[in-house]
């Protein structure tokens, strides 16, 4: 089974990334794949090189009257949302440190960029399927950036996708029938695959997960989503 890196997949994402024109979810799939993984960390380097030249020779923009009180309003809507509490079961309060330090445990031990903006959404984990949690880290616009936590053996139903997914291994491995991907590297698929994703045995597969368009399930639960409009 093959296995692919972002460098080698898509060069267009490194020149949008050092022009500044990528969204905030793929410049945080891109940062976070360069901790993991020194060809892509020198390759984003050299982008930032040039593209930093490439803003130098502009001529200067203005700035709108109003843009540092956008950038505080953007500021305060970030720290109101950190805190937010993540459903309503009722636990102890013995078990919900012991989650929470477990919880915590985990997350300190994943690459930079991801435990950083994982920590500002406020770290709150909600299920996504059998033996799979979810923390939604960002958004912008159509893009999407995602922490998953993938117990062995589970994983995601057979799917397509309704544009484009992106999956970057943090931690154990996972196989989709297509490719076998372990730490540092990157599942792309588009429109066009069909692919299941399941945890290998071992360790807890930890992974970064971008995308552009909602999934797309086939079989019994395609038909459920279909009826409900999905």
């Amino acid at each position: 089974m093959k296995t692919m890196t972002l460098i080698s997949l898509d060069d267009e994402l490194m020149a949008a990334r050092a022009s500044g024109a990528l969204s905030a979810p793929m410049r945080l799939l891109m940062d976070t794949q360069a901790e993991l993984k020194t060809d892509v960390a020198e390759a984003a380097f050299a982008g930032d090189v040039l593209g930093g030249a490439a803003l130098e020779s502009l001529a200067a923009e203005p700035m709108a009257d109003n843009a540092l009180v956008i950038a505080l309003a953007a500021i305060d809507a970030i720290e109101s949302g950190a805190g937010e509490a993540a459903g309503s079961r009722v636990i102890s309060r013995a078990d919900a440190a012991r989650m929470a330090q477990a919880s915590l445990s985990e997350l300190m031990n994943l690459p930079n960029p991801v435990r950083e903006s994982a920590l500002e959404s406020g770290a709150q984990w909600r299920f996504a399927a059998p033996g799979v949690r979810r923390i939604e880290l960002m958004r912008e616009g159509d893009a999407v950036a995602e922490l998953l936590r993938i117990e062995p053996g589970h994983g995601s139903p057979t799917h397509t996708h309704r544009g484009r997914e992106f999956t970057l291994v943090l931690t154990g491995a996972f196989a989709d029938g297509i490719g076998r991907y372990e730490k540092g590297d990157l599942c792309s698929v588009g429109e066009e695959t069909t692919h299941r994703p399941i945890a290998e045995p071992g360790e807890i597969c930890f992974a970064l997960a971008v995308t552009d368009g909602s999934l797309k399930f086939t079989g019994a639960l395609g038909a459920v989503q279909r009826l409900f409009g999905g």
